[in-house]
């Protein structure tokens, strides 16, 4: 009994972010929701589980689609940005460019030819500070590069 006892000791018993479980998809809406967001599900077919969420920033009502992703190891917040500018145009160049600034956030076009701005997170040891975190930087990275996206400003 003391030799286990001395090997449990000894043994290293932290818990690193890399060894905690996924968050499951249901544990993601419950998370949303305990955070204080209303939460409205996009996607409700098992397994392609899909959230909206309203934030405002820079006074601009944003709404982040929160989902996993196919394999789980990311969770994806996302904001729909209207369409995408040419990409032969200065102000694709101009977006293109801000990554670098708001990363990890990023600008992307979609396969249907949307503007979106993406924020991935690793699916490991998720907590809802976190989370709420994360929603905030993308929402404020959303907000204040409005005069690169908004065709209508």
């Amino acid at each position: 009994m003391v030799a286990v006892f001395v090997m449990l000791a000894m043994s290293n018993t932290s818990v690193n972010a890399q060894d905690c479980d996924p968050v499951t998809r249901t544990q993601m809406r419950s998370m949303l929701v305990q955070l204080g967001y209303e939460v409205k599900d996009l996607e409700t077919e098992p397994g392609k589980e899909k959230y909206s969420i309203k934030t405002t920033s820079h006074n601009l009502n944003i709404y982040v689609a929160v989902e996993q992703s196919a394999n789980s190891k990311y969770i994806w917040l996302t904001a729909n940005l209207g369409d995408a500018p040419p990409d032969t145009s200065i102000r694709y160049r101009k977006l293109i460019r801000e990554n670098a600034i708001i990363q990890p956030s990023l600008f992307y076009t979609s396969t249907s030819g949307l503007l979106m701005m993406g924020l991935p997170l690793e699916n490991k040891g998720l907590t809802n500070v976190f989370l709420r975190d994360r929603i905030e930087t993308i929402s404020n990275n959303v907000g204040k590069t409005r005069h690169l996206w908004d065709w209508q400003e």
